[in-house]
């Protein structure tokens, strides 16, 4: 029969450890898990289009988020998961480290799981539906944070896929008019 496993940590330790979580500088902590969804994002090319600058485009998807993320890594773990190491430019000006791991399954999902920085233990799901010529995209966020408040995650998260969303737009129109699919004048 195995071992029994044992968390080597002192009950003072234990203690200690809550006590750092629940001092924060900006509130209460939300260790435990918030729920929030953004919908109906439309995204203005179709669904093919739309992943291909997510997942192959080298010129333009860089160039929409150069202003609020930098020093993005990325290295594959599977067909479909990366792990993935960026800064990212947070409220009031401020860059913060974070590593995810992100798996893709086209066309349908993205999952992003944050394994470091201040929303470790969160996901987000990523749903993406065609309509037509354009894309809906439905974020559906399990939130976590060891410095926000439930309600500091989600004013802050909803700020920043806006802003993704309208770094996004101008940049994959360009793509797509580059695209082999292209989109052609809109009737």
């Amino acid at each position: 029969m195995p071992p029994e496993e044992t968390d080597r940590r002192s009950a003072r330790g234990k203690n200690a450890a809550a006590k750092r979580l629940a001092k924060s500088p900006r509130g209460h902590p939300s260790p435990s898990m918030s729920y929030f969804e953004d919908r109906g994002t439309v995204l203005d090319a179709p669904l093919e289009i739309v992943w291909d600058f997510m997942q192959r485009d080298e010129e333009f998807h860089p160039k929409a988020h150069a202003p609020t993320l930098r020093n993005f890594k990325a290295r594959a773990l599977s067909e479909v998961t990366s792990l993935i190491r960026y800064e990212r430019q947070t409220s009031g000006g401020r860059w913060t480290k974070f590593v995810s791991r992100l798996t893709e399954i086209r066309p349908a999902v993205r999952i992003k799981e944050d394994l470091e920085g201040p929303y470790a233990g969160s996901v987000t799901v990523h749903l993406y539906r065609p309509r037509g010529r354009e894309t809906s995209v439905d974020v559906l966020c399990y939130m976590r944070s060891s410095e926000f408040s439930p309600k500091e995650i989600k004013r802050e998260w909803l700020r920043i896929f806006a802003r993704a969303g309208a770094e996004d737009a101008p940049w994959l129109r360009r793509f797509a008019r580059k695209h082999p699919a292209g989109l052609g004048p809109r009737s």
